[in-house]
């Protein structure tokens, strides 16, 4: 490559990185933060306001084959920046609510921005400037990304409890991703690897497959199936415990303070293991990790059912956390090493968009808490699925490609 191609292979990778901490911070990490604020001055009921977050996602999940739609006809670049637009439109409407219409509509927009200018777009864009490193750079943008999710609650807090505002919190909101969409459109260029590749991948990294597979045989694979419910069910478990997790250890005798400081534990064990996993997947099969990061999540879940003491409380944290991050990370790379760059990221955004479903989690531990008193059943249930699906994804081999070749 050029040495005007290598200054955009790493502002791309900068400028993909910073969209995805702001979404991560912004989003539905610090969402809670500012609800509480909107719910006391407006007196809207929790159910009404919980049914701002539940919007958030479904729109997200909905939106997510949007960007690999548009990808066929404009590049990621103006895809990115189209989302950093309904994320300015989304923060600012948020900010001028005054009743439940007008921020229900904010909340589509965001969840309609995080998806246009989110993984699928940034992905897609490392492994093609990245062809010999890819999940290596994947983990290391995943990893990037997450941190917002441990910096943006405290950060939000002290923001609306500096300026006593949740409104200015929303407009601040909207100027960062206004400037964010700015910085995208100027650094973020679509490789040109990506129409013409060259070299030869490293072992473990995206592999070239998008002239041999159409998104039809991709997705009617059993390696598609397994990887699609693996991931939901990765994400029904964090949703699950990210609402659940603190009232449970509550419940177990622990202090609302030290739950809080566990699940924030959780947050920064998952983003340092997304970076960690990037270079695991490029040594060990993808396959491995995510079966690995799976029976961790499990582990972790059933340290969290039995979570009344310190101990298991730490276990709960390591486990969870490095197997959210191993999963989460192989997870992506999967659908990129099994299809190719431009179908796996099509394939990578409906994966997204059946993950959806996840969002029954928090609500089925609501039901069982209160037919049994305890949130332990969800967490063993959970247990008892993901080790079955880590057995196996452990096997899983590359999908075979006869009938592409063929055509």
């Amino acid at each position: 490559m050029s040495n005007v191609d290598m200054r955009y292979q790493w502002s791309t990778l900068g400028a993909v990185s910073l969209v995805f901490i702001f979404l991560n911070a912004a989003t539905f990490a610090s969402l809670g933060v500012v609800l509480f604020s909107m719910i006391e001055d407006l007196h809207w009921s929790q159910t009404a306001a919980g049914f701002s977050f539940s919007l958030l996602g479904i729109a997200c999940g909905v939106a997510s084959p949007l960007p690999a739609i548009l990808m066929k006809r404009i590049s990621c670049r103006v895809i990115i920046v189209l989302g950093g637009a309904c994320l300015t439109a989304g923060f600012w409407l948020a900010g001028a609510s005054s009743g439940l219409a007008l921020f229900y509509l904010a909340m589509i927009l965001v969840g309609l921005g995080y998806a246009l200018a989110g993984n699928v777009p940034g992905i897609f864009l490392i492994a093609s400037w990245f062809p010999a490193t890819s999940s290596r750079m994947i983990g290391l943008y995943l990893m990037i990304g997450a941190s917002g999710n441990v910096a943006g609650p405290p950060l939000v807090r002290a923001l609306v409890a500096a300026t006593h505002s949740w409104r200015i919190h929303w407009f601040l909101m909207s100027s960062v991703a206004a400037l964010i969409a700015l910085i995208c459109l100027l650094l973020i260029r679509d490789s040109p690897l990506a129409k013409s590749p060259e070299g030869k991948p490293a072992a473990g990294s995206v592999a070239d497959h998008e002239a041999r597979w159409s998104e039809r045989e991709a997705m009617l694979t059993p390696q598609f199936m397994l990887l699609a419910a693996s991931m939901t069910l990765t994400v029904a478990g964090v949703t699950t415990t990210s609402s659940v997790a603190v009232g449970h250890l509550v419940r177990e005798g622990a202090t609302p303070a030290f739950a809080a400081w566990i699940l924030s534990l959780v947050a920064l064990v998952a983003t340092i293991a997304k970076g960690v996993a990037g270079r695991l997947c490029e040594k060990y099969r993808p396959s491995r990790v995510f079966a690995a990061g799976l029976a961790l999540q499990c582990a972790g879940d059933i340290a969290l059912s039995y979570g009344g003491s310190p101990f298991g409380a730490f276990a709960f944290a390591a486990a969870f956390g490095v197997g959210w991050g191993c999963s989460y990370l192989a997870g992506c790379v999967l659908p990129l090493q099994y299809f190719g760059r431009e179908v796996g990221s099509r394939v990578l955004s409906v994966i997204w968009l059946v993950s959806t479903v996840a969002a029954a989690g928090p609500l089925l531990a609501g039901v069982i808490a209160d037919r049994f008193g305890t949130f332990s059943p969800i967490f063993a249930v959970l247990a008892a699925v993901l080790i079955v699906l880590a057995l196996a994804v452990v096997n899983m081999r590359v999908p075979s490609q006869r009938r592409a070749l063929q055509n």
